[in-house]
């Protein structure tokens, strides 16, 4: 089922307790931290056109519970638990709804409607949860495997809508305003996270040379580029197209990836891209050494120099002796890797080198390229990025 959005692992404040505008009834408190593993939820609710195979794209009701359990058993799916659905609805910041704590309008939830029935589904992007999940406020409540619906329906008020809000159901409920979304059953696969820390480096060409002097703050950055089992998993989910190159080993970066593609599977994967000064600090660390492993040149510490023709991409880690002051393996040369970072005319700023590069002075830390968003080549992949500790 394509159309996920991911939700971090960490914890989040389930319940309200505050006495505000909107007191939280008794089974919303106490407010308290609760613990998840990442997953993934659909971004939308299970339409009609997705439940019977036919109908159009609002959301299916009219269902049970048992109904509902049924559907997910055949797409190998399942409902989410109530946490997993207030965390997917609300993040990390305790939030009254979805979007934040500014009152709903209908430019954000489909509610307050009075007898009619739900809108389609994903109308209002702007009432979408800090991951990007559509409708947690308004339109259908939600089964979740708890004994509550939630998110309010096109008949609720304000109040219903909040994240907190509970309304418990009988399971065997059939009504107009009462659907479901569902929670992906294959565990989300991780990165192995390198923590780089913040603070300033130098920037610029060789240690004889005068350097400007950057600042960063803490981030993770994954240890290796994207490989293409870890792509495969974003194109199932119907992330982007299958790439060309493919069938091709898992182990090694995937590539003909462009940046548009590059930065959707760093958010649908819980990241983003880096910044070319992220990038470099991570790369150089704060010495000024001309190539991630230091100021020697060794050819052998990195996949470089084999051309287009005749070379191609190799397993990830593969030249360990080549790492960065942090850990960070195939910094040189193996593909190039889009950063976040723009130059003036609208292109992307790749950094790296690539098995492609003619050699060694194209693995040093400092070496630039940069290219159209739209290219997609052999020697060209990414790397995922996130503040620190997965904020």
């Amino acid at each position: 089922m394509s159309g996920w959005v991911l939700v971090p692992a960490g914890p989040f404040a389930m319940g309200h307790d505050a006495a505000d505008a909107y007191p939280p009834d008794e089974d919303e408190r106490p407010r308290r931290l609760v613990s998840l593993a990442a997953f993934r939820v659909s971004r939308v609710p299970v339409t009609n056109r997705r439940f019977h195979g036919e109908g159009d794209g609002r959301p299916v009701t009219y269902v049970t519970r048992a109904e509902a359990e049924a559907f997910c058993e055949r797409e190998g799916v399942r409902l989410p638990t109530e946490e997993e659905w207030e965390a997917a609805a609300r993040g990390a910041d305790d939030r009254l709804w979805p979007w934040g704590d500014e009152l709903p309008d209908q430019s954000r939830a489909t509610f307050a409607a009075g007898i009619g029935s739900p809108s389609e589904a994903g109308l209002h992007p702007g009432g979408a949860s800090p991951f990007g999940a559509l409708d947690m406020a308004g339109n259908v409540w939600e089964w979740t495997s708890g004994d509550a619906v939630r998110g309010g329906s096109y008949l609720s008020g304000p109040d219903e809508l909040r994240c907190s809000y509970r309304l418990p159901v009988d399971p065997a409920a059939k009504d107009p305003y009462v659907g479901f979304r569902v929670v992906a059953v294959e565990p989300v696969s991780d990165f192995d996270w390198v923590d780089v820390p913040g603070g300033d480096y130098p920037i610029g060409r060789e240690p004889e040379s005068e350097h400007d002097v950057v600042s960063v703050d803490a981030f993770e950055l994954g240890r290796t580029p994207v490989t293409n089992l870890q792509y495969a998993d974003f194109v199932r989910d119907g992330g982007a197209e299958r790439p060309p190159h493919w069938p091709a080993p898992g182990d090694h970066p995937v590539t003909f990836v462009d940046w548009h593609d590059a930065a959707a599977f760093c958010a649908w994967a819980g990241g983003r891209l880096p910044t070319e000064a992220e990038w470099e600090k991570a790369a150089r660390g704060t010495d000024g050494r001309r190539f991630p492993w230091g100021d020697e040149e060794d050819a052998s510490r990195a996949a470089i120099g084999s051309g287009l023709k005749w070379g191609g991409t190799s397993s990830v880690g593969a030249h360990p002796s080549g790492a960065s002051p942090y850990g960070l393996e195939d910094m040189a040369g193996n593909v190039w890797e889009w950063t976040s970072t723009e130059t003036g005319d609208g292109e992307r700023i790749l950094r790296g080198g690539s098995y492609a590069s003619p050699g060694l002075p194209w693995a040093r830390c400092a070496m630039r390229s940069w290219s159209r968003p739209e290219r997609r080549q052999a020697h060209v992949g990414l790397r995922v990025a996130r503040d620190a500790h997965g904020r």
